[in-house]
């Protein structure tokens, strides 16, 4: 497979995700309509055969993007050597990129296993206990904030590999994520000023 297709694999990868962030963005906004329709909401869809095929979906489409997105890394270190160690992208060195890259995987497999421990009969509660632990608070801003950076870096490249100046979508790139990020704080900032 040449480096087109398996760009073109990671960026399909990256779509799925990002599917998903827009869907999860939207299914918490039901918090704000209370806590019978939070619960009820995240009671009904939990059971459903669809939840089960979006956890496989999910579980492959971010396999697949870590692995490419590593191998595609390790291969142009081998083949450009010292070459290819310059600062990663437009200023940002390289093991900052790769952190926030890192500390997006560390909070994504925290969150979803964090998801699953909890008792799901009050969602709503959970959400509120979660949110007013200091501690919890500021994980879940970081997490927003590497997936927020991550997210601007990949759909300006995605734009790029699928022959879209991402210039001319830039800004278009940053309102999406804005409301993406805000759809997620305003959950934590709700129960802060509850």
């Amino acid at each position: 497979m040449n480096s087109i297709s398996i760009k073109k694999w990671m960026a399909f990868a990256g779509l799925t995700w990002l599917t998903y962030v827009i869907f999860h963005a939207l299914s918490l906004l039901n918090f704000h309509f209370g806590k019978g329709g939070f619960n009820g909401f995240y009671a009904e869809f939990d059971q459903t055969p669809i939840y089960y095929l979006m956890l496989a979906v999910l579980a492959f489409s971010f396999a697949l993007h870590v692995v490419i997105a590593v191998s595609r890394q390790l291969k142009n270190n081998a083949a450009m050597g010292d070459k290819y160690h310059h600062t990663y992208p437009k200023a940002i060195p390289r093991f900052v990129a790769w952190g926030g890259a890192s500390t997006l995987f560390g909070f994504i497999v925290f969150h979803f296993w964090q998801m699953q421990l909890l008792d799901k009969t009050d969602l709503y509660q959970q959400m509120f206990n979660i949110f007013t632990q200091p501690v919890m608070l500021l994980i879940y801003v970081f997490g927003v904030i590497t997936l927020s950076a991550h997210l601007h870096h990949a759909l300006t490249s995605v734009l790029q590999t699928l022959g879209i100046t991402s210039r001319r979508y830039d800004l278009l790139v940053i309102i999406l994520i804005s409301i993406l990020m805000l759809s997620f704080a305003s959950v934590p900032v709700s129960v802060i000023y509850a």
